[in-house]
C-alpha cells in the first residue's frame, strides 16, 4: 500500500499538474492573446496542434522522464519510459488540440448586417449573415496547388482555390484592391506512386471538374459567412486573387467562406470531448503508475537528487554542440534544423509545403538554375519538405557524418558533404526538367559514397560492420522508395556517385595521415 502511495505521489499527481497546467495555461494564453489581442500572427495549423503538441512534450522529457524513473518497466528499459512519457503526452495533447477548437467556437461572434460594405475591421472571429449580397462570377479568381501526405509522401493531393468578388446590390467593383471576396475550394487526391503522365492526366481531370463544379456553384447554399484567419488556404485564396488583382493590398483583403452548419450547432459535442478524452487519458495513465512495481534503488535515487544513470536526453543535447569529432555533423543537424524552424514559423505548412513555396525559398528546379540562379544548387540541400522528410534526414546526416568525420576530419567531412550535395542537386536538374527538388539526402548519400571509398580503400577504421547496416537499410530502403515515385532518386545516385569520387581525392591526396589514423585505432 506505501509504495502504491509513493507512485501516486511521485508519478500521477505530477502527470495531473501537468497535465491540467498545459491545458489550461496554453488555452488561457490563446484566448488571450490569439483571439482577444489579435497578436498572434501564426497559422492555425501551428496555433491549433503543434504549439499544443510542444507545450505537452517540453515538461515531459525535462521533469517527467525522472519520475518515471522510479517504477519496473519490461522489456527494454528505455523504450519502456520512452513508452511512458509518449502515452502520458498523448492524453494531455488530445484533450488540448480539441480545447482549441471549442476556443474558436466560442471566440465566433455572429453579426447581422444588411450589406457587405457594413464590415468595417473583419476580425478572424466574426461571422456574418448578409440580408443582400451579389457574387460577380466573371470576375473570379482561380489557384491550383498540391501538397503530398502520408509518412513516405505517399498521398498527392489536389487543391484548386476559387474566389469571386462579393458586392452590394449595386455591383460595384473595386477592380484593383477589392476588399471582400466569397471563396471555396475542392479537393481531390491520389497516388504519388503514380507515374508522371497519370498525375498530369489526373490533374487536368480534376480542374475540368472543379470548373464545372464551380459553374453550378450554389452561392445562397450556407447558413452563415465566417472570416479566414491565418491559415494554407487564406494563402490559397489570396494566389486566386492576386492572379486577377496583382497590385493586391493582401493586409486588407477579407476572405468569407460559407459555413452550412447553423451557428449554434457550431459547439458539437466539444466540451464533452474535452473532459471525456481528459478523463479517459488520466484512467489509463493512473492504471500505469500503479500497477508496475516500485525500484527501491531508482527511488532512492530520485529522493536523493541524484542524475541518471543513463540520460539519452543529455546525450542527444551534447551530440548537439559542435565539438570534437562531431564537430561538423553537429553544426550540419543544427543548420538544418534551425531552417525548418524558420521555414515553419515564416507560415509554411509543417506536413508539406506547396512546391510554389518551396521554389521561392530556394529550391532546385532546372529553369530557374538554367536562368543563372545557381545558388539554388546549395540552398535547396537545407530545405525539406516536411516533418517526416527533415526528421528521417537528420537521422541520416548523424548516421552518416558522425561515423566519417572521426576519420576525414571536420573540414573534409564538410567539404565533402557540400560538395556531394552539389552534385546532387546537378544530377538532380539534368534528369529531372520540371521536378522541384529540397532535402539533404543528397548530401547523404554523397556521404554514403564517402563511406564506399573507405571501404574499398580499407580506411574505415573498423566501422566497416556499421557502414554495410547504413548503406543496406538507409541507402538501399531509400532507393527502393524513389522506385515508387515521389522522391529524387537521381539525386541520391547523383550524391553517391559524387560523395564516392570526392572521398577517394580525399583519402588519395591526405593518404598517409588517414592510413596512419586508421592504423592507431586498428
Amino acid at each position: 500500500m506505501n509504495d502504491i502511495k509513493i507512485k501516486l505521489r511521485h508519478i500521477y499527481i505530477p502527470y495531473l499538474l501537468i497535465a491540467i497546467g498545459t491545458i489550461s495555461i496554453y488555452s488561457t494564453l490563446r484566448w488571450l492573446l490569439d483571439f482577444k489581442l489579435g497578436i498572434l500572427n501564426l497559422k492555425q495549423m501551428m496555433l491549433d496542434y503543434w504549439i499544443p503538441i510542444g507545450f505537452a512534450i517540453i515538461p515531459m522529457i525535462i521533469w517527467f522522464r525522472k519520475n518515471v524513473r522510479i517504477i519496473n518497466i519490461n522489456g527494454k528499459r528505455e523504450n519502456g519510459y520512452f513508452l511512458y512519457q509518449l502515452i502520458a503526452t498523448i492524453t494531455i495533447v488530445i484533450p488540448t488540440i480539441i480545447a482549441q477548437e471549442y476556443l474558436k467556437a466560442s471566440a465566433c461572434e455572429l453579426h447581422e448586417i444588411v450589406s457587405v460594405n457594413e464590415i468595417s475591421e473583419a476580425k478572424k472571429t466574426d461571422c456574418y449573415k448578409i440580408e443582400d449580397f451579389n457574387v460577380i462570377k466573371q470576375y473570379a479568381g482561380l489557384y491550383r496547388t498540391s501538397r503530398t501526405s502520408g509518412r513516405h509522401n505517399e498521398n498527392l493531393n489536389f487543391t484548386n482555390y476559387f474566389v469571386v468578388p462579393i458586392v452590394d446590390k449595386t455591383f460595384d467593383l473595386n477592380q484593383t484592391n477589392q476588399k471582400f471576396w466569397f471563396g471555396f475550394k475542392f479537393t481531390n487526391r491520389m497516388s504519388n506512386h503514380a507515374s508522371d503522365s497519370e498525375k498530369d492526366r489526373r490533374w487536368k481531370e480534376f480542374y475540368n471538374e472543379s470548373v464545372n463544379d464551380f459553374e453550378r456553384y450554389n452561392y445562397s447554399d450556407f447558413k452563415y459567412l465566417k472570416v479566414l484567419g491565418n491559415s494554407d488556404d487564406k494563402d490559397g485564396y489570396i494566389s486566386a486573387i492576386l492572379n486577377r488583382q496583382t497590385n493586391l493590398d493582401k493586409s486588407n483583403v477579407v476572405i468569407l467562406e460559407p459555413e452550412k452548419k447553423a451557428f449554434e450547432e457550431r459547439f458539437g459535442k466539444k466540451l464533452a470531448w474535452i473532459f471525456g478524452s481528459f478523463g479517459i487519458g488520466a484512467f489509463i495513465f493512473l492504471l500505469m503508475s500503479i500497477i508496475p512495481t516500485l525500484n527501491k534503488a531508482e527511488f532512492k535515487r530520485f529522493l536523493n537528487k541524484k542524475p541518471l544513470k543513463d540520460d539519452e536526453l543529455k546525450d542527444i543535447l551534447r551530440f548537439l554542440i559542435p565539438r570534437g569529432e562531431h564537430f561538423t555533423t553537429a553544426i550540419l543537424i543544427d543548420l538544418n534544423l534551425i531552417v525548418f524552424v524558420l521555414m515553419v514559423f515564416s507560415g509554411l505548412n509543417i506536413i508539406s509545403p506547396t512546391p510554389k513555396e518551396l521554389l521561392e525559398l530556394g529550391a532546385n528546379r532546372r529553369l530557374e538554375v538554367l536562368n543563372g540562379e545557381y545558388w539554388r544548387l546549395f540552398t535547396s540541400m537545407f530545405l525539406h519538405g516536411g516533418l517526416m522528410h527533415i526528421m528521417m534526414n537528420l537521422f541520416g546526416i548523424g548516421a552518416t557524418c558522425a561515423l566519417i568525420e572521426p576519420i576525414l576530419g571536420k573540414w573534409k567531412t564538410l567539404i565533402a558533404y557540400l560538395l556531394s550535395g552539389i552534385g546532387a542537386s546537378l544530377i538532380s536538374i539534368y534528369w529531372h526538367e520540371h521536378t522541384i527538388s529540397v532535402g539533404a539526402s543528397g548530401a547523404i548519400f554523397g556521404m554514403m559514397g564517402v563511406m564506399i571509398a573507405l571501404l574499398v580503400t580499407k580506411t574505415d577504421r573498423g566501422f566497416s560492420g556499421l557502414y554495410y547496416i547504413i548503406l543496406g537499410l538507409y541507402g538501399g530502403v531509400s532507393l527502393l522508395f524513389g522506385l515508387l515515385g515521389g522522391i529524387d532518386n537521381a539525386a541520391h545516385i547523383g550524391g553517391l556517385l559524387s560523395g564516392f569520387i570526392i572521398g577517394l581525392l580525399i583519402i588519395l591526396t591526405d593518404w598517409k595521415k588517414i592510413t596512419q589514423a586508421n592504423t592507431r585505432y586498428s
